[in-house]
C-alpha cells in the first residue's frame, strides 16, 4: 500500500507545486483605436486598461484584462492599479491556481474592492488552469454549446452617410448583427440612420441601438416608436437610475429593452425584470470576470431575459477570447456578441481572433487559447 501511496502523494505535490503562483504583475496599458468611436457624449481615440500577468512555480503564464470603464460599472485605471498591487499581488502569491474560488472571495472581501480589477484576475487564473490542464475555456465552464460565434458590430460615425458605408462594407465581409450608437447626431438623424438602413437592406441583417443612457424619456418613446420595427432591441436608452421612465419605455412596447449601465450584478437584473426589460448585456469587467458574466447568463435564462455578450471599447484579444470562450457556451446569445479587439490599431497577441465568412471560429487552444507577444504589450505600456 505505501509503494502506491508514495509515488501518489509525490504526483500530488508536484501538482500542486506546479500551480503555485510566483509572480503577478500589473500592467497599465493606452491602446490607440483605428478610428474614433462616437457614442452618446463620448469620443474615443483610445482606451486605458490594465493586464494582469500571473506566472506559476512551473512557468505557466495567463493573462487578464479590465478596460478604465467607470461609466459602464467599471473602475478607472489608477483605481484598479493601486488595488492590484495593494491588495491583489499580496493575496496571490504563493497560492495555488486551484484556488481560484478562494482567491477570489478574498478579494471580494476587500473593502472598496474594484469589481473590474478582480474581473482581470479571474480571467488570468481561468487562462492558467486551462494551459496547465491543457483544454480551452469553454471545456472548464461547462463545454461548448455553440462552435461559431456571430459577431455584433458596432456602427458610430459622425453621418448618416458613413455609417451607411460602414455597414455596407461589412455586409460584404458577411457581416449580419450591427449595433447604433445613438446620441451622436440629433434625434432625427438617429430616426431617419435606422430607417434608412433597414429600407436598403432588410431581414437580411439585424439592427440594435444603444443611447448609452444619452436620451430622455421623452426622446426614447419616439425614438423607439418611429424605428418600430427595425430594431432587435434598444439598449440603456436612459439613466439607469429612473425606474419609473424605464417603466414608462418598457409598457409602451415599440421595442424591446435591454439593460447594460444599470446591470452590474444579478442582483440588478433581478429588481429591474419587474419593470419589463427584455434582456441584458453582461460584460466581464462589471461583473467579475467568466464566473461572474456565467452566473449572470444562467439567471437570464432562468427569466427568460435575452442575452447580450459584450466587450468595452476598446479590449485586446485577451478580453476577447475569454468573451467567445463564454458565447460558446452560454444558454443563449441570441443579442449578440461583440468582441473589441478589431477596433484597436495593434493587439498584442501574436495571431488576432479574426471572423471567417462573418463569424469567429470557437478558439480550441488551452486557456485562452492566445499567444501574448509581450514585445507589443511594452510599446503600448503607460
Amino acid at each position: 500500500m505505501n509503494a502506491i501511496s508514495q509515488p501518489l502523494q509525490h504526483t500530488l505535490h508536484s501538482h500542486e507545486s506546479a500551480l503555485m503562483i510566483r509572480a503577478v504583475q500589473c500592467i497599465p496599458v493606452r491602446l490607440p483605436l483605428i478610428k474614433p468611436i462616437l457614442m452618446a457624449g463620448i469620443e474615443m481615440h483610445h482606451s486605458d486598461n490594465i493586464l494582469l500577468r500571473i506566472e506559476t512555480e512551473s512557468g505557466l503564464v495567463g493573462w487578464g484584462e479590465a478596460a478604465s470603464a467607470p461609466g459602464h460599472g467599471g473602475s478607472d485605471l489608477a483605481s484598479m492599479e493601486a488595488f492590484v498591487n495593494a491588495q491583489v499581488v499580496p493575496r496571490l502569491l504563493g497560492q495555488s491556481v486551484a484556488m481560484r474560488l478562494a482567491i477570489t472571495d478574498s478579494l471580494y472581501a476587500c473593502p472598496d474592492h474594484p469589481v473590474s480589477a478582480i474581473a482581470a484576475v479571474d480571467l488570468a487564473l481561468f487562462d492558467l488552469m486551462g494551459k496547465h490542464l491543457g483544454v480551452p475555456i469553454h471545456t472548464l465552464v461547462g463545454g461548448a454549446r455553440r462552435a461559431r460565434i456571430q459577431p455584433l458590430w458596432l456602427i458610430g460615425n459622425p453621418s448618416i452617410a458613413q455609417d451607411q458605408a460602414e455597414v455596407e462594407k461589412r455586409v460584404g465581409l458577411n457581416y449580419r448583427f450591427f449595433k447604433l450608437k445613438l446620441g451622436v447626431k440629433t434625434l432625427a438623424q438617429d430616426i431617419d440612420n435606422a430607417r434608412a438602413l433597414h429600407r436598403q437592406f432588410g431581414d437580411s441583417i439585424r439592427l440594435c441601438a444603444d443611447a448609452n443612457m444619452g436620451f430622455s424619456v421623452d426622446q426614447t418613446l419616439e425614438y423607439a416608436r418611429a424605428v418600430r420595427g427595425c430594431l432587435a432591441y434598444l439598449e440603456q436608452p436612459i439613466d439607469k437610475y429612473d425606474m419609473a421612465g424605464l417603466r414608462a419605455i418598457t409598457t409602451a412596447g415599440d421595442v424591446p429593452i435591454g439593460l447594460d449601465e444599470g446591470a452590474t450584478s444579478e442582483n440588478d437584473i433581478l429588481r429591474q425584470t419587474q419593470f419589463g426589460i427584455a434582456g441584458v448585456s453582461l460584460k466581464s469587467l462589471k461583473l467579475g470576470g467568466i464566473s461572474g458574466v456565467m452566473r449572470a447568463a444562467d439567471l437570464c435564462s432562468r427569466l427568460g431575459l435575452q442575452i447580450n455578450l459584450s466587450g468595452k471599447v476598446a479590449e485586446t484579444s485577451i478580453s476577447s477570447a475569454a468573451l467567445l470562450h463564454m458565447a460558446a457556451v452560454v444558454p443563449s446569445v441570441d443579442w449578440g456578441t461583440s468582441p473589441s479587439h478589431l477596433f484597436l490599431q495593434t493587439d498584442i497577441v501574436e495571431r488576432p481572433f479574426a471572423p471567417v465568412n462573418g463569424e469567429y471560429p470557437l478558439p480550441m487552444g488551452p486557456g485562452l487559447g492566445i499567444e501574448v507577444d509581450e514585445s507589443k504589450v511594452a510599446q503600448v505600456r503607460i
